[in-house]
């Protein structure tokens, strides 16, 4: 019986590597399809929205080198606050525990000379919030003209905020998605194409800006500086193509 031949060997080998080579080819083309099959598309709803809600939080200071007269003063501040806010709004005042905290002066004799004077700084916090966010926000405004004019130590600051978050995402969610479904449609016409079904979905963060303001966040923004505030939503989705 007479061997086989090194040339049908080789033969073979290039027969069966071109299998190999062609079943390749064949698969990427068919994940090419696939991928071309489909399309990613962007959307975004927005939204005005108004805040109700307002927390007014401050705080009134003293400062003595006594800790008794320092608490006195205090509680003459305090009864100015309250007696103001009292008779010009209509909102309930949370009172913190008073803190204090020790102090240094720095005493300069008359001969060029000086020491150091032990002191206390005593603070009593508040916070007020209401749902009538105008009217809280103009009482804030007098009260602390008539704090600071009547020399009282006196700070604070207003937030802004939007209880209904919750109510309103699936709404923007909807809209969003709406969108995005419009874009692709676009887009799909114009390559001659259709779109089918929704393949998969990215939310992104939700963004509250001021009105009329661009700024974002990666991790969502939250606006509470301002009134009129705008919501945004924004919603990737991948749809089928279909010819």
């Amino acid at each position: 019986m007479s061997s086989s031949s090194p040339f049908t060997f080789f033969g073979m080998l290039a027969l069966a590597l071109a299998i190999v080579f062609t079943g390749w080819l064949a698969s990427s083309a068919i994940r090419e399809t696939r991928n071309d099959q489909d399309i990613t598309v962007t959307g975004s709803a927005k939204k005005a929205i108004v805040s109700d809600l307002v927390q007014w939080k401050g705080a009134l200071t003293t400062e003595n080198t006594s800790l008794a007269q320092a608490a006195a003063s205090l509680k003459a501040s305090l009864a100015k606050f309250n007696a103001f806010v009292a008779q010009n709004g209509k909102v309930t005042v949370t009172l913190a525990p008073i803190s204090s905290e020790p102090l240094s002066y720095t005493q300069t004799n008359s001969d060029g000379s000086s020491r150091s004077i032990p002191g206390y700084r005593v603070r009593q916090s508040f916070q007020i919030e209401s749902t009538d966010v105008t009217a809280t926000t103009g009482l804030a405004g007098k009260t602390a003209e008539a704090m600071l004019g009547a020399g009282v130590p006196y700070e604070a600051t207003l937030s802004y905020l939007y209880t209904k978050i919750a109510e309103l995402r699936l709404e923007m969610l909807q809209a969003a998605t709406a969108d995005a479904k419009n874009r692709g449609e676009t887009i799909a016409k114009g390559a001659g194409v259709v779109i089918g079904a929704a393949r998969n979905a990215r939310v992104g963060v939700f963004q509250i800006t001021a009105k009329n303001t661009a700024e974002v966040d990666d991790y969502g923004a939250f606006d509470t500086s301002s009134i009129d505030k705008e919501i945004t939503s924004v919603v990737s989705v991948t749809f089928a193509l279909k010819q």
